[in-house]
């Protein structure tokens, strides 16, 4: 699935995965060449005002700031270039630089599998890295500041030369006026742009040795064929030695089938085989339901002034893989003004350049010191005082004049260069700051601020000025996660393992469209791409070393704030945040050092009991058990021991009273005066027993307990 500029028209489709990579679609020559050069005339036409003034913003920043007039008006005269420009561009690209986009695709619905999300954000993070997408976003941001529009391009490679798997890439486009773009289209990064065209000059030989079965191409040809079809010639097709090439975009409109299945999962299986149907209703369950609905499909061509050189071919993807990035417009009725950091400030710069000029030529013009003489004073010497100016002399001879006041030739000062070129020139200056938005702080100079807050405060005004840029930058690279979310699956459609980058730059490799049975030997595809559907979320931030550094200083400040018995409990996070030689082993042995109750995570669940620990645990339980039964024993035994005693007290008191008295006599009366007997005499009488009993041997009281 890749398309080839060089690949000739008669060259066979490529192949990749399960799938063509390319269908050619058949359309006459004349019409597609047409159509390609109406087209391209009337985007220039359209924007040719933001074109030449964007062309002439490169141009001032490279240097060249002296319009034609003047140059004319200056031969022979100081021409000064003090060009300021680059460092208030560079203030506004670098902070770009200094931070990371990240793409991440998050799951729209309930039946997208998160972790396939994971798996998305490392394909895409792989394929930025393989990139270099970093430096393509921010020159292309630098495009955008500079001149108002800068562009980049998603294709596809083979990853090996003899092999079939394609792989994904992002690449600059050099010159960001070499995109013509619909004039229909109005978002910021042209996503909705029915066509769009890439051109580029190269040298003729250079066309005939990539193009050998091409027409020659001739510049009076293609001057006459715009001439009968009414065109004007500001499109140089050809010239003396080098022939334009375009690379032709376009949306084509065509039908599409939408079908629903049993799950209530909906997918678009326009043009799918059998074996891919079956296996999407295997997952989803049979479709219900189809319905044909209008969409687009995506054609790419490449074309000549005068023939089709290779396409139409059918591109993977729904979208144009063309991305923009805007810097600031702003629209009119019948037009938009497109421009970038730059054009406010030319004029400040030119004046700037011309009073420095001027102060320059004043100084050179002025002569030196003049003298006051006499034609008797430098008639004998007339040619060392005619070249004082150009030849340093020790001395100069004169002949004194009686006529003359002091009879000696008298030096006066010379004339000062007007103060108004030097105000002049700060004022330019103060302009040019004024128009970008930029000042003192923001680029470096001492201010009146003294503080650290307030001097944050003033570098955030120029940030704040101009975050447009940033913030056009963000949506650009949303619509390039956009164009890679919906390439991927159709790329990497084939079983391979793909590599995944995480923020830190650690590698994984995982298997994607792996076909695997389950227990009823039905097919399972694991990390299939073709599941789910996302969106996109892009975050411009610190990169990750950044981040880490970032996050050391915090530490380590927050460390000096902790009482000291706390503060060596981040110890080991501060060091291996420091980009220190061997900090990672570093951290490990302060984290070795570190209590386990400090490490441990409070949200792991709890670590499986230790089997001889929990016997331990269990015999000291049962231990404690038959103490506890021991103790209720005891117990137990006292208090039997207690009401025998009570027992044979009440007996040895009815044995007294029938020695007292005759208990023959009166029985009755003995019976009530034994069950009134008090229960405090009782406990007395229990008490003394006790004291005049003798404590039994341990022999005795073992006997006692068999």
């Amino acid at each position: 699935m890749i398309y080839d500029n060089a690949m000739p028209a008669a060259q066979p489709p490529q192949v990749t995965g399960n799938r063509p990579a390319t269908e050619t679609a058949k359309q006459p020559t004349e019409d597609l060449v047409g159509t390609v050069r109406k087209r391209l005339e009337r985007a220039y036409t359209h924007d040719r005002g933001n074109r030449e003034e964007g062309a002439a913003d490169m141009r001032f920043l490279a240097g060249d700031q002296w319009p034609e007039y003047a140059k004319q008006a200056r031969v022979n005269r100081p021409m000064l270039t003090v060009n300021k420009l680059p460092q208030f561009l560079h203030q506004v690209t670098n902070d770009i630089r200094q931070n990371a986009p990240v793409i991440k695709a998050t799951p729209v619905d309930g039946n997208t599998d998160p972790q396939l999300a994971k798996t998305y954000d490392g394909i895409i993070s792989d394929i930025q890295y393989r990139s270099s997408a970093k430096h393509v976003y921010a020159t292309a941001a630098y495009h955008a500041a500079a001149c108002g529009i800068g562009h980049w391009r998603i294709t596809t490679q083979y990853i090996e030369d003899d092999g079939f798997d394609q792989e994904v890439a992002i690449e600059l486009i050099p010159y960001p006026f070499s995109v013509y773009w619909d004039p229909a289209s109005v978002k910021p990064d042209r996503s909705d742009a029915m066509w769009c065209i890439v051109v580029e000059m190269i040298p003729k030989d250079t066309f005939e040795e990539k193009y050998p079965d091409a027409q020659p191409i001739s510049v009076d040809a293609i001057r006459s064929f715009n001439s009968a079809n009414g065109m004007s010639s500001s499109i140089f097709w050809a010239q003396n030695d080098h022939v334009l090439i375009a690379e032709y975009w376009c949306k084509k409109p065509q039908k599409k089938t939408i079908a629903a299945f049993e799950s209530g999962a909906t997918a678009d299986i326009t043009g799918l085989d059998m074996i891919r149907l079956y296996q999407m209703q295997m997952q989803f369950g049979p479709i219900v339901q189809k319905r044909e609905a209008n969409g687009y499909r995506i054609e790419q061509s490449l074309v000549s002034g005068s023939e089709v050189l290779s396409g139409p071919n059918k591109w993977p993807g729904n979208h144009i893989p063309i991305i923009a990035v805007i810097g600031t417009e702003i629209p009119l009725e019948t037009t938009t003004i497109r421009h970038g950091l730059l054009r406010n400030a030319r004029d400040p710069q030119q004046l700037y350049n011309f009073y420095r000029s001027a102060a320059a030529e004043h100084i050179a013009l002025s002569p030196k010191s003049p003298y006051l003489v006499t034609d008797t004073m430098i008639a004998k010497h007339k040619s060392d005082w005619d070249s004082l100016n150009t030849k340093n002399r020790t001395y100069l001879r004169y002949t004194p004049d009686p006529t003359a006041p002091g009879m000696k030739p008298d030096r006066i000062n010379a004339p000062e260069p007007p103060q108004a070129l030097w105000q002049e020139g700060e004022m330019a200056t103060d302009d040019i700051k004024a128009t970008t938005g930029i000042y003192d702080a923001s680029l470096g100079a001492r201010s009146n601020e003294t503080s650290g807050v307030a001097i944050r405060r003033r570098e955030n005004q120029g940030d704040t000025a101009n975050f447009h840029y940033q913030d056009n930058l963000q949506r650009s690279i949303e619509q390039c996660g956009r164009v890679l979310i919906d390439l991927i699956p159709k790329i990497y459609d084939n079983e391979r393992t793909a590599r995944m980058l995480a923020e830190d730059g650690s590698e994984q490799f995982i298997p994607i469209n792996k076909t695997l049975y389950d227990n009823e030997g039905q097919p399972v595809i694991v990390n299939d791409l073709n599941q789910g559907r996302f969106d996109v979320r892009v975050t411009i931030g610190p990169s990750y070393a950044s981040k880490r550094l970032e996050a050391a200083d915090a530490i380590v400040e927050l460390m000096k704030a902790l009482p000291p018995e706390l503060a060596p409990l981040l110890a080991d996070i501060a060091v291996r945040n420091m980009d220190i030689p061997d900090a990672q082993e570093a951290a490990k042995r302060l984290k070795a050092m570190l209590p386990q109750q400090a490490t441990q995570d409070p949200n792991a669940p709890p670590p499986p009991p230790d089997p001889a620990q929990q016997m331990a645990e269990q015999m000291q339980q049962q231990a404690a058990q038959l103490q506890i039964a021991g103790e209720q024993a005891k117990v137990e035994e006292t208090q039997a021991k207690t009401e025998l005693t009570k027992v044979q007290i009440k007996g040895e008191y009815l044995e007294n009273l029938i020695k007292q008295s005759q208990l023959h006599s009166a029985p009755m009366d003995h019976a009530e005066r034994l069950n009134g007997l008090d229960a405090a005499h009782l406990d007395n009488a229990l008490k003394a027993k006790q004291l005049m009993t003798p404590e039994p041997s341990q022999s005795e009281a073992s006997k006692t307990s068999q």
